[in-house]
């Protein structure tokens, strides 16, 4: 009733049907297991560009106290913050040679808590490299909030760029953190 295989014979008696599916399997499960990595590689360098976009972004809010009580970001001020988040990124493992970096500021005029008057004097848009955020200071005026002092609130944006590893048509790694001064 039941054929007997002997373990010798059992992948000649298969006619090569066994190796087949065995070489489609181990194809599938290497396929997947690359696709795996590449997202786990993906998703932890995007964790490490939140945390130091964040990191950057609270000494942009607490730069009066690095720079005196000048409010207004020069190019200085964003070199040396670009080569501090190069720094952060290098000491995490990774290559910054191609970092991109763009700090957006937006101060108010002091008004009435109704009116929100953007100061285009001292609201400025600095970058190094090609980064751009996904969305703009400019579109996210409600996150300012109006102080008891009688004044609204600046709002601060850091984005970091970092191209992929994919290759030329792959989409750069984008991290933003806003800030509110204090």
């Amino acid at each position: 009733m039941y054929k007997k295989i002997k373990r010798n014979n059992f992948i000649l008696n298969c006619h090569g049907s066994v190796i087949i599916e065995f070489a489609f399997a181990v194809f599938i499960i290497t396929l997947l297991i690359k696709v795996l990595l590449s997202v786990a590689t993906y998703q932890s360098t995007v964790g490490k560009l939140d945390r130091i976009s964040y990191s950057i972004a609270g000494i942009v809010r607490e730069r009066s106290k690095l720079y005196g009580s000048d409010y207004r970001l020069t190019q200085m001020q964003v070199d040396e913050l670009k080569r501090l988040a190069e720094k952060m990124l290098l000491n995490t493992g990774m290559k910054s040679s191609n970092l991109a970096i763009t700090i957006e500021t937006l101060h108010f005029l002091p008004s009435n808590p109704e009116i929100k008057d953007i100061d285009n004097q001292n609201t400025v848009s600095v970058s190094l490299g090609s980064c751009q955020p996904i969305r703009p200071l400019s579109k996210m005026i409600n996150l300012s909030p109006y102080a008891h002092t009688g004044r609204w609130i600046p709002l601060y944006q850091v984005t970091l760029c970092l191209p992929t590893t994919g290759g030329g048509l792959a989409i750069p790694i984008t991290s933003s953190a806003v800030a509110i001064e204090r």
